[in-house]
Order: C-alpha cells, then sequence, then structure tokens
C-alpha cells in the first residue's frame, strides 16, 4: 500500500546523552536538498557511499560528520534517506536538527521511518513489528523469535497459510462458474481434509502463544505467604542484592515491590509482596489486597512457607495446587530435617522445594525450577511461536471462521457459501500482513516505537 508522503522527517536516531558518536537520520524528498544546504564536501554526494562532510551554521563551523545518502527506493523507508553521524554532543545533536527544521524537514513522530517503510512496501507489518520486539529485547529468549520473524519466518508461514486458502476457494469458485456443465469437481471429502489441515496448523500456531506472551514480557512473579516466612529474604536472594528491607516483625512489606531478573535467558519480573493474614491495620490490609491480586495475575507464583512454623498458621492462604506454583520451604539453616520432611509430607501434591534464602542454600535449585517451569510451555522443535497478541486474536478469529466453512462443507452448503467463510478466514491473515489492517491499529502499532525508527 504505496503512499505519497510529501513531509521530510528528521530525529536522533541513537540514545539521548554524551557519547562518541550519533546519528541523525532525515527521510523524504528534501532529504539530499537539505543535506547539501547543511554540509561542504569536496564530492557531489553519491548514493550508498559513506562521505566525510562538515556541517556549516552560514559561515559558523559546528562539527565533522560521516554522511550516507541512500537513493529512493534502495533505503529503509524506501525515500531519500541522510544518515548524519556526529559528534555525540547534546549541543552539537539539538543544532543539527534545527537546522534540518529550518530548512523544511518536520520532527519525526516514534515509529515513522518504520511506518514509512511498511507503506511503501519495504517490509510487512510482521516485520514492522519484530523490528520492534528486537530492540526492546532484554534476555536470549526474546532477542531469537524476535529475530527469527525479523528474518521472515513468520511471514511465511502466514503466507503459506494465505496461499493454502486460496487454492481452496479457487476450487470451489472453479465449480460455481461451470456448475452447469459436467465436469468432476473435487469431492468435499477431500474439501474438507484440506480446511481441516488449515485449522490443525492454526490451532497449532495458536498455542504457542502461551509461552511467546512469557518470552516476550517475562514471567510475572510473585512471591507470596504469611507475614514473616521469608518472602523479603528470598526476593533479596534472588536479587543477588539487599533490595528490601528485612525485619522480623510481622506485616514489614505493605506494598509491592518489582524488580526483574534473567535466568538462562529468560526474564522473571519478581514481585515482593505483603504477607497474608487476616488484619485490622488500614495499611497493611491495602498491601494484602494488592498481594491477593499479583495471586490472580501471576504467571509463576512463589509461595513461601516458615520450615519452623506451624502449617495451620498458612493452610488457609496456600493456593490451589496449580501447574504455575512453587511451594518454597523456607529457613532451612534453622529447621530440623525431620519437621521439614513431616512439612513435605503435609504438601504433596505441590511442587516443592526446601531453602534457606539467608544462607542462599537452594536458591540455584529454586532458579532452575523457574526456567524448567517456562520451558515446559516452549513448543518443540523449530516450531515458529507467536508472540503477539494482534496476531493471537486474529488466528483465533480466524479458526472460527474455518470451522464455519468445515460445517458448511459437511452438511453439503453450496460452494458460495463456503467461500464466504474462507475469504473471512483470509482476511484474518491480511489483517496479520497488514494489507487490510486500519489506520488506528497501524498508530497504536507504530507509536510503542522509539523516535528515530
Amino acid at each position: 500500500m504505496p503512499r505519497k508522503i510529501k513531509t521530510t522527517i528528521v530525529a536522533l536516531s541513537t540514545p539521548h546523552g554524551i557519547g562518541a558518536i550519533s546519528i541523525i537520520r532525515l527521510s523524504g524528498q528534501k532529504s539530499l536538498e537539505i543535506a547539501n544546504k547543511l554540509t561542504r564536501t569536496s564530492k557531489p554526494l553519491t548514493p550508498n557511499k559513506v562521505q566525510y562532510a562538515q556541517i556549516w551554521d552560514a559561515d559558523r563551523f559546528l562539527d565533522e560528520i560521516m554522511l550516507t545518502y541512500f537513493r529512493a527506493p534502495r533505503s529503509y523507508t524506501g525515500e531519500d534517506m541522510i544518515e548524519l553521524s556526529c559528534h555525540g554532543s547534546p549541543y552539537i545533536i539539538e543544532t543539527i536538527i534545527d537546522l534540518c527544521l529550518l530548512r523544511g524537514a518536520v520532527p519525526a513522530k516514534p515509529g515513522e521511518f518504520t511506518q514509512r517503510a511498511f507503506f511503501n512496501g519495504k517490509i510487512d507489518l510482521l516485520r514492522a513489528e519484530s523490528i520492534a520486539d528486537l530492540i526492546a529485547a532484554k534476555t536470549q529468549s526474546a532477542h531469537r523469535e524476535s529475530s527469527r520473524q525479523l528474518l521472515g519466518e513468520g511471514g511465511t508461514q502466514i503466507q503459506s497459510l494465505k496461499q493454502r486458502i486460496i487454492q481452496i476457494i479457487s476450487t470451489l469458485e472453479l465449480e460455481l462458474d461451470f456448475s452447469d456443465q459436467e465436469i468432476s469437481f473435487t469431492p468435499r471429502e477431500q474439501i474438507q481434509s484440506d480446511i481441516q489441515s488449515v485449522l490443525t496448523d492454526i490451532r497449532s500456531l495458536v498455542k504457542t502463544f502461551s509461552y511467546g506472551k512469557l518470552v516476550r514480557t517475562g514471567l510475572y512473579t510473585p512471591i507470596v505467604g504469611p507475614p514473616n516466612s521469608g518472602k523479603s529474604s528470598l526476593f533479596n536472594a534472588l536479587l543477588r542484592e539487599e533490595r528490601v528491607i528485612i525485619s522480623p516483625i510481622p506485616g514489614t512489606t505493605r506494598d509491592t515491590i518489582e524488580e526483574s531478573i534473567q535466568k538462562d535467558g529468560y526474564l522473571f519480573r519478581l514481585v515482593d509482596t505483603a504477607g497474608l493474614r487476616d488484619t485490622d491495620e488500614t495499611v497493611e490490609s491495602a498491601g494484602i489486597l494488592r498481594s491477593r491480586k499479583t495471586i490472580r495475575l501471576a504467571d509463576l507464583l512463589l509461595f513461601v512457607v516458615d520450615a519452623t512454623a506451624d502449617m495451620t498458621d498458612y493452610q488457609a492462604v496456600l493456593p490451589d495446587k496449580t501447574g504455575k506454583t512453587i511451594i518454597v520451604i523456607n529457613k532451612s539453616d534453622i529447621a530440623d530435617l525431620k519437621t521439614i520432611s513431616n512439612l513435605q509430607n503435609k504438601l504433596a501434591g505441590y511442587k516443592t522445594i526446601v531453602v534457606s534464602s539467608k544462607k542462599r542454600a537452594g536458591i540455584h535449585e529454586l532458579s532452575t525450577l523457574m526456567v524448567n517451569h517456562i520451558k515446559a510451555h516452549q513448543p518443540s522443535g523449530d516450531e515458529f511461536v507467536l508472540t503477539q497478541k494482534r496476531h493471537f486474536i486474529a488466528l483465533k478469529r480466524m479458526s472460527v471462521f474455518l470451522k464455519h466453512a468445515l460445517t458448511s462443507s459437511s452438511q453439503l452448503a453450496t460452494s458460495e457459501m463456503i467461500v464466504i467463510d474462507l475469504r473471512l478466514a483470509l482476511s484474518c491473515l491480511d489483517e496479520i500482513l497488514g494489507k487490510t489492517v486500519n489506520d488506528d491499529i497501524l498508530n497504536n502499532i507504530f507509536q510503542n516505537f522509539c523516535v528515530g525508527k
């Protein structure tokens, strides 16, 4: 969907602040004109070649730079583009951008360079989103999945599904065109088999989202339990720093505190919470309500119990025996083995681990359990993984249309009725690729990019 855009945009593409080098980008019809007005070079600017230049403001020297001119359509945006590599002085950067604005450029909006690349057919929407994910990737796993999408694996898979549906539609529409002639058509059983095959692959793709979402955003991991069980000590032990104050007085933690850690290439968003108990104290009660909310939102729950305490003290607040809960039996350094063994027997059915947060005993083993929890969601083999909720929702809708088409075919409905549902399924794939998506969705996607990308 090429769009003729008349404005020329400018922005800093590297982080703000002082540095050795900063890169300023221009894109649009006036890019070369603006660059020629700003710079002095020994030779005319040549496309796709890095050249030495000087930046002058009238007769005032500003900086020595390296300049690269990308001529349309052989550029990131598909437009004429200029990249100015200047010294990383905030004053120099601001002055160069101001000079570009005075000569006809306008400030770029967040993600506008990538948005223009999309509008000019340089990339599809899948790849545009993967660029944002690649920039935001904080872990090896997040980088791996965004890289696969950037290399086109997602687009290839979506295009393959699209071609298979188009083939089924073509077969059915051929029946409509020659319905009055004595021609042998594809048996309905074959049509149903082809639709079912696409539906099966869509369902497999949808299932990968539970893993892809965790990789992209990290696992929300509250540390909960009764007061004085050692939640804050465990929080500090996992972080390897004294992040929160530890006190033997029950109810010290009144609010949730969140920090992130990386383990084996995965991100865990740890949340220290207020102890779960009945209390009339107003502030502590508010903290306990927040604690209960974190339990509902948890991707992984670390429920901490004191190995020296009576189980009746916390039995009422134990979570359900869900697969997302790990019971952390804490204070093993001051509890005897028989007490710990009895406690483990009483907690049969839960996934448990014995630690001493104070001595850091068992923390490595707990980290391994946490990593294994997310790996259990990992698709087998080298299957492509969904990481975007937008794609997940579109494919879920597509599944509904395919099921309707399958039902219609099995009930010997007309080819025309089956095609209607198949075309609706097709529109879901076009929405993922950005061929039919509306401007509101596009703006929402690109506004989450950084300025200059």
